[in-house]
């Protein structure tokens, strides 16, 4: 006893108390700071995932697009060979005939290589597009294998603290049974 009428093992056995509830509460601090953390690398991941689906959305439109003006091209080129046969029947004098499908002839010419540069543009859009996918596809695969591996080292520094909490714990547990097993030998 002391002039103050605590006991001095009592007094350590509150500052031991006081110790541990700091390192628990820093403990839980620390967890707590890992599950911030990796809940911000999973939204980032997401917006990620976002962008590259509006990148894959913009490449089907601009496909779509492409693919109603080849549409449109294939129906004017149709009607601009119906026409020519039309003129054709209808001409009165062979030069008459010979100009007029001169004429028909360069337009016929002139659709059919900008139906020629839409199908190369068609194709490069598809090729581009498949090449879009896949490569969308792939940085998913890995967003997610990311993601998976963030999971498990979260997991892994929950269980690491867990058990060194549990450790801390126990050695304290087993010196205030030594302090209180000294007491009762010392009485």
């Amino acid at each position: 006893m002391t002039a103050y009428g605590v006991h001095p093992l009592s007094r350590n056995h509150r500052t031991h108390r006081d110790l541990d509830s700091q390192r628990v509460k820093a403990l839980e601090q620390e967890l707590n700071s890992a599950a911030i953390n990796v809940g911000s690398q999973l939204a980032s991941k997401d917006e990620l995932i976002k962008q590259l689906q509006e990148q894959v959305n913009v490449w089907r439109n601009k496909y779509e697009a492409l693919a109603k003006l080849y549409s449109q091209l294939r129906t004017e080129h149709l009607d601009m060979l119906s026409k020519f046969k039309q003129f054709q029947l209808k001409a009165n004098s062979a030069q008459e005939a010979i100009d007029k499908m001169e004429r028909m002839e360069k337009n016929l010419n002139a659709k059919n290589l900008e139906l020629a540069d839409m199908i190369r543009e068609r194709d490069r859009a598809r090729f581009e597009l498949d090449r879009q996918k896949s490569s969308h596809k792939d940085e998913l695969d890995r967003l997610r294998r990311e993601i998976n591996f963030a999971n498990e080292r979260a997991e892994d520094a929950t269980r690491s603290k867990s058990s060194e909490v549990s450790h801390v714990l126990s050695k304290y547990n087993r010196q205030i049974q030594e302090l209180e097993d000294s007491l009762r030998v010392s009485l």
